[in-house]
Formats: structure tokens, C-alpha cells, sequence
């Protein structure tokens, strides 16, 4: 029980470290912007994060749990392409849904709501299949368990690590900030249409 404690703490530093770095970066573009379109709040920003990092743990705990039960790590058996079609779909899909919600005007059905969060915990979750080093070495170290349930702990604990700085800085951080960066946005915005104009 020692040494599975000891895994997982690490995988829990590494997803940390992972998730404050090159992880963080992968985010912005798509979820940044997103959060961003919107004029929400701080409540309903860190919702709409914590959906999307859901997605991403739902995702590293699934291929790890699958590596520890098959005994062998799965990432030579993904299709990278087949990863990056699904996420493509799903930021489609949140990208329509964003743009029928600007239409509606703040009179969006409940419906409407729940595919909107389907879409941000679907582009979490394809974002979370697209194998990166340090889960792959999460999904080796499962395989070596030869056990589904320890490989779900250390996939469990890589993600949590992996969405915690993300969750602080896209929903905390971009919800406090969200309406002075989307005011300086409009500002800039205006300057360069006078520009464009003279």
C-alpha cells in the first residue's frame, strides 16, 4: 500500500508540474478564448472550467485504468489522428453553440445549457486522449500494476495534479479578470478600426 501511495503522489507531482506548464499552454487557445467570449462571471467561468479539466481527468484516469487492466500501455495503440478529429469535433461543437447562443441573446433554453456543457466536458476529454510524455509514463507505470484499479488511482491522481494550476488560472484568474480584459479587448478593438479608417 506504501509504494502505491508513493505512485501516486508522484504521478500527482507530475500531472502538477504538467498541468502549470505545456498543458496550461495547450489550453489557451481554446479554452481561453472561450472563456472569454462570454460574459459570465467568475462563478460560471470556473464552472465551465471545472467541466472542461473533468473531461481531461475522466480521460487520463480512463486510458491509464485501461493500461493497468490490459497490462500494456495503450499509447502505440492511439491513433493520433482519431484524437485530434475528435477534439476538432467537439471545439466545432462548442464553437456552434457559443455562436447560437450570441444569437438567442441571453434567452438560451436549458437544452441549450446542457450541450453546452457536454460539448466543454466532450473537449476535455478529447483533449485529455491525445497522449502526451508524462502520460505515457502514467500509463507505462499502470501497465506495470497489471491492475485496472490501480491504473484508475495513478490516472486519477495525474489528473488532479494536471488540472489544478489550469482550473485556479482559467477559472479563477479569467473570471475576476474576464470583463477587464474583454473592456481593454473593445478598446484596442476601437483604435484599430479609426486606424483602419484614416
Amino acid at each position: 500500500m506504501e509504494v502505491l501511495f508513493s505512485a501516486m503522489l508522484a504521478t500527482f507531482i507530475i500531472g502538477l508540474s504538467f498541468g502549470a506548464g505545456a498543458c496550461m499552454f495547450t489550453c489557451i487557445p481554446t479554452l481561453g478564448v472561450m472563456l472569454l467570449a462570454q460574459d459570465i462571471g467568475a462563478k460560471e467561468t470556473s464552472l465551465q472550467t471545472l467541466r472542461f479539466n473533468l473531461g481531461r481527468l475522466t480521460a487520463y484516469a480512463l486510458l491509464a485504468a485501461v493500461s493497468g487492466l490490459v497490462g500494456a500501455s495503450l499509447v502505440d495503440l492511439l491513433d493520433m489522428s482519431h484524437a485530434n478529429l475528435i477534439f476538432a469535433a467537439m471545439l466545432l461543437f462548442s464553437a456552434v453553440l457559443l455562436w447560437r447562443k450570441g444569437r438567442v441573446a441571453g434567452c438560451s433554453s436549458s437544452s441549450q445549457k446542457k450541450r453546452l456543457r457536454a460539448g466543454l466536458f466532450g473537449m476535455g476529454f478529447a483533449m485529455g486522449l491525445r497522449p502526451c510524455a508524462p502520460l505515457a509514463g502514467v500509463m507505462a507505470a499502470a501497465a506495470t500494476t497489471g491492475s485496472g484499479a490501480y491504473g484508475l488511482l495513478l490516472g486519477l491522481s495525474f489528473g488532479a495534479g494536471a488540472i489544478i494550476i489550469p482550473q485556479l488560472v482559467f477559472g479563477y484568474g479569467l473570471g475576476k479578470a474576464g470583463s477587464e480584459i474583454r473592456s481593454q479587448l473593445r478598446g484596442r478593438q476601437q483604435q484599430l478600426a479609426r486606424i483602419g479608417a484614416s
